[in-house]
């Protein structure tokens, strides 16, 4: 499955995704790898937890653990930019 990144924030190291089906969520990124707005990922955005994922553009493989999904948007920005 494919993600978008939507938004991060770099102080905290999140991000909001938005997955091909519309739902949105957001993630820790437990990574070295700079993630910006419109990143497409590849991996597994409908579980919780620790998983790796491919950054599309550069092949990179991210490690990432995702906090929460099948949210709206707006929910997701709050959680990320609380």
């Amino acid at each position: 499955m494919k993600a978008c990144v939507r938004k991060v924030n770099y102080k905290r190291g999140w991000a909001v995704f938005e997955k091909e089906d519309g739902d949105f969520g957001w993630f820790e990124i437990l990574d070295t790898v700079d993630l910006e707005e419109d990143d497409l990922l590849k991996g597994d955005f409908d579980i919780l937890g620790g998983i790796n994922v491919i950054k599309l553009a550069t092949g990179e493989n991210i490690d990432i653990f995702i906090e929460d999904y099948g949210m709206t948007y707006k929910r997701a920005i709050e959680m990320v930019f609380r």
